[in-house]
């Protein structure tokens, strides 16, 4: 399996509204993040997870114009208002999406986002919306595709997140902490993709320290950092990060075994 990294910036990407490049070098291109999701493809079959507010962009980096699957982390604006931007690939594959994700994620989608959800008869109308069928997620794990896939279930803060984890490799972002059965679940893996937006604590999300302290106890071969704010600057953190860790770029491809 594929997985390429569409974006690993935060809400804001980086450069920020606000707070511009922060302490991240302009110069740099890896700097440079776009809100946060991830491609995987296995043979003929690709996933997306997440439809951040960059996805029009994003797809358009990818060459991506047909989708087999969507999995949602959450439903938050970050993860979720690029949904729209769907519209283009149903055009092309003239057939709904499945879209996985937890009873509440897809509650919370449908609720803001009803109309993505509401079957299209072709005989009768164009694809004039974006279309997707939910998939619930019960239990830790599913199907989708060639895959059996575990669904990790993670602290937001003050909400829940899912985590997705591929064979060896897994993506974990929005997560502040992890149960014990998800430490369990994440055990033995080749390549792990985990969210670290700050240098310091923050309330909802791991900040770098606390990733290391979950790195350490894993073990994983490789753990790649992603939804990373201005404050973490590409060749800073590569710098300050123990062997076997590194922070993600936009359009970093990684090789899953």
């Amino acid at each position: 399996m594929k997985l390429t990294i569409l974006g690993c910036g935060g809400a804001g990407g980086v450069p920020m509204v606000s707070v511009g490049w922060g302490r991240c070098d302009p110069a740099e291109p890896k700097n440079r993040r776009l809100r946060p999701s991830v491609l995987c493809r296995e043979g003929d079959f690709t996933c997306l997870i997440d439809t951040g507010p960059d996805l029009r962009q994003q797809l358009l980096n990818a060459e991506v114009q047909r989708l087999d699957a969507v999995f949602f982390t959450h439903g938050h604006a970050d993860h979720t208002h690029g949904i729209d931007d769907l519209r283009e690939v149903n055009r092309v594959m003239r057939a709904a999406i499945p879209a996985y994700g937890t009873a509440e994620t897809l509650a919370d989608s449908r609720q803001r986002f009803d109309y993505v959800f509401q079957p299209l008869d072709l005989d009768k109308v164009p694809v004039y919306k974006p279309w997707l069928t939910p998939e619930p997620i019960a239990g830790e794990r599913f199907r989708a595709g060639p895959w059996e896939v575990t669904a990790i279930d993670q602290d937001h803060g003050y909400g829940r997140t899912t985590g997705f984890r591929i064979g060896n490799c897994a993506y974990c972002t929005d997560v502040w902490q992890f149960p014990e059965r998800s430490m369990e679940l994440l055990q033995g893996l080749d390549c792990w993709v985990v969210g670290c937006l700050l240098d310091e604590p923050h309330p909802t999300h791991a900040d770098l320290d606390k990733v290391i302290g979950w790195a350490e106890r894993l073990r994983p071969k490789r753990t790649i950092l992603t939804h990373m704010s201005p404050r973490l600057d590409y060749n800073a953190l590569l710098a300050r990060l123990p062997q076997g860790m590194e922070p993600a770029y936009d359009g970093m491809v990684i090789d899953c075994p």
